[in-house]
């Protein structure tokens, strides 16, 4: 992708000859969150060891999301009322120093509380079904939210429940998790925002949100979240996902909620050896080469998901070992796309006025620098 510096914003208008993106779902809150100068918290990262081998990241980001992150309610209480908090204790440590803002997802049950402890999940045998006892489920939430109140004011509850092997329970319960979450942490701080179960795959995870919202979820929520991965195609995809996701949001009367992406990433080389997993490779994900095209997805995706509306952006993973990291699994050397991000925060930091354009696969998108310089990226769709 190429930076083009403009000087006069009239005359680089003037000259784009494609057609604006057309403005499906919510126009209006689309067009204002992406008209607002671009805080340093868009730009969000899943980082897995942060205290655990990970050095801490040498790129500008402001928001965290601690998914595959060892400190689920698992991990946290593995024996009921034998807590663990050393983990998190230090995640929040780092948070406060590096002043990022932590999203904690609420999510995996212990084997001790699950509704169906032997059930098999990617993680522990029955991590993905609903707690037996919503007591259980209310214990935990309020736990988290004393000990970290004020450190932690973002909380989602679960993650992927449209997957059946992240979540098995039905769409009732997770509403009734979802609204327990939500009166016991604003009743701890008023000012805690709780983000949806955020769905992802499988064909149908824009009904599921429908489905959840429409269920009750609507009234328990603050942000809107989902997971837009597109990892068998380029970024441009993203667009109708998000304005699929936008129709769901006014359909069911919270088009003017924030809307995050909490995770989307591609599979990226790896060019230290490190073998890829074989399910990445199996499941058609989409291989960006090293030294372009993981950096040209990666400018692209942020960018064109900001000019939808999108509040938060978060890049799965810095230190995913499995051909989705963003640095070298064995050395932790930086792959070449971490200096696109580099330069993609420092461009679009404090940015105003975004918008995109598009003719065909030619793509323009336009908008104010933070020192009101008039600036542009283009590129041709691959």
């Amino acid at each position: 992708m190429k930076y083009f510096v403009v000087f006069l914003c009239a005359l680089f208008i003037s000259t784009v000859s494609a057609s604006p993106l057309k403005p499906d779902g919510d126009k209006a809150q689309r067009q204002t969150t992406a008209a607002l100068p671009i805080p340093l918290q868009y730009f969000g990262l899943h980082i897995h060891r942060a205290d655990a081998g990970t050095a801490w990241p040498n790129v500008p980001f402001g928001s965290w999301r601690l998914w595959d992150a060892y400190v689920g309610w698992a991990q946290l209480e593995p024996k009921q009322g034998a807590w663990d908090f050393a983990r998190l204790d230090r995640y929040v440590a780092i948070a406060k120093l590096t002043k990022v803002d932590i999203l904690l997802p609420l999510a995996m049950t212990p084997n001790w509380a699950s509704a169906r402890p032997d059930e098999p999940s990617p993680y522990k045998p029955g991590n993905a079904a609903e707690p037996l006892r919503l007591d259980d489920w209310t214990n935990y939430v309020a736990t988290v939210g004393l000990r970290y109140k004020g450190k932690i004011t973002h909380f989602e509850v679960w993650n992927e429940p449209s997957d059946k092997s992240h979540y098995s329970g039905s769409i009732e319960a997770l509403v009734r998790m979802a609204c327990e979450a939500k009166r016991v942490l604003k009743g701890i701080d008023p000012s805690i925002q709780i983000v949806s179960p955020a769905s992802a795959g499988g064909g149908k995870h824009i009904e599921y949100l429908d489905r959840f919202l429409a269920a009750g979820g609507k009234d328990c929520v603050d942000v809107v979240a989902h997971h837009f991965y597109v990892f068998k195609t380029s970024p441009e995809t993203l667009v109708p996902l998000i304005r699929q996701v936008r129709e769901v949001m006014k359909k069911n009367g919270v088009a003017d909620k924030p809307l995050w992406n909490t995770e989307t990433g591609w599979w990226i080389a790896n060019g230290d050896g490190t073998p890829d997993h074989p399910m990445v490779a199996k499941g058609g994900w989409k291989k960006l080469a090293l030294e372009k095209e993981s950096g040209d997805y990666l400018e692209r995706a942020f960018v064109l998901a900001r000019a939808e509306g999108v509040e938060r952006f978060y890049w799965y993973a810095w230190d995913n070992r499995y051909g989705l990291g963003m640095i070298e699994p064995t050395s932790g050397a930086p792959k070449p796309m971490v200096e696109s991000w580099r330069k993609l925060v420092e461009t679009l930091r404090g940015a105003t006025q975004l918008q995109c354009f598009n003719k065909d696969r030619n793509w323009r998108c336009t908008f104010v620098r933070s020192d009101g310089t008039p600036d542009l990226l283009d590129w041709v769709a691959n």
